[in-house]
């Protein structure tokens, strides 16, 4: 097999970090990873747990998702290098749980201009190339939130509907090119998600919630269905492995559930199909197959 050359975006821990990692040391050396983040300063992790892959199969490089010319720079950059890329993973992203009306609209814009618009950017740039090339793999990580909404994740869930409509609305299309698209859904995965979220939270000047809101987040937090999310949550590395058997496999479904212990009734009942593929090949013969 060919080198394929992989771009990640969010690399500078969870999720990210360990699909760089994991495919950057890959026993027969398949991968070439360009792991991105918007912080430099937050690499020395990647750094030392990839040390010995350092320049070779993992190159580290600044991006940022909500920069135009970010993108589109770094994008250009891994080309004129390399003259192609292979597979796009799509990870950076934000997490919010709160009281709806106590989040201000430019913290909501926020949460899309990462979650949807750095996805959409990246996905733009690097489509050129991949369709005068006709292959290629796109991955976008988006939740269990994006299939079905869940109190108090009301944002949340709308930023990964949004992803979930962009990437099943291209499949059909992109197949036409030989490009693979490919939305992962997974459960609660052990990362530093919600500490990052209170973090983020922190800098907004959010207002509080009336009392009887508040009770109700408390119950729900408390609750069964949070709290089995919290005592269930999936590997990161055990997510890793997946991840790369996608990215191997000649025809990737269109949705992936991560977390085969966690897939909630309501989950089920909105995905009959939870492949997706029955969809997609529904949506290639009634708009694309010449009657």
């Amino acid at each position: 097999m060919a080198l394929q050359i992989v771009l990640i975006s969010g690399c500078s821990s969870g999720i990210g970090l360990a699909i760089a990692v994991l495919l950057a040391k890959d026993a027969e050396k398949r991968f070439k990873v360009y792991a991105t983040m918007r912080n430099l300063a937050k690499k020395g992790k990647l750094e030392e747990e990839g040390k010995d892959q350092l320049g070779d199969t993992l190159i580290i490089k600044q991006l940022d998702v909500c920069s135009d010319e970010s993108v589109k720079n770094t994008v250009q950059e891994i080309l004129d290098a390399e003259e192609k890329i292979d597979v796009l993973f799509n990870n950076a992203g934000l997490a919010l749980s709160t009281v709806l009306e106590c989040v201000p609209i430019n913290m909501a814009k926020e949460l899309f201009e990462v979650n949807f618009f750095g996805t959409l950017r990246l996905i733009q740039a690097v489509l050129p190339s991949m369709k005068a090339r006709k292959s290629g793999c796109i991955i976008n990580n988006s939740s269990h939130f994006g299939i079905v909404g869940t109190p108090f994740s009301d944002l949340y869930a709308a930023s990964k509907f949004a992803v979930e409509g962009l990437t099943e609305s291209l499949a059909p299309a992109l197949l036409h090119f030989n490009i693979r698209c490919t939305l992962l859904e997974p459960g609660p995965v052990k990362t530093s998600v919600l500490g990052n979220m209170e973090a983020w939270m922190k800098k907004y000047d959010m207002p509080t919630a009336d009392q009887e809101s508040l009770e109700l987040q408390k119950a729900f937090n408390e609750g069964p269905f949070l709290q089995g999310m919290l005592a269930n949550r999936q590997d990161v590395n055990e997510f890793a492995v997946m991840v790369k058997h996608i990215i191997l496999t000649d025809k990737p479904d269109l949705r992936y559930q991560t977390h085969e212990n966690f897939n909630p009734d309501e989950i089920k009942a909105k995905l009959a199909d939870p492949t997706g593929n029955v969809m997609v090949d529904l949506m290639v013969k009634k708009y694309f197959v010449k009657k």
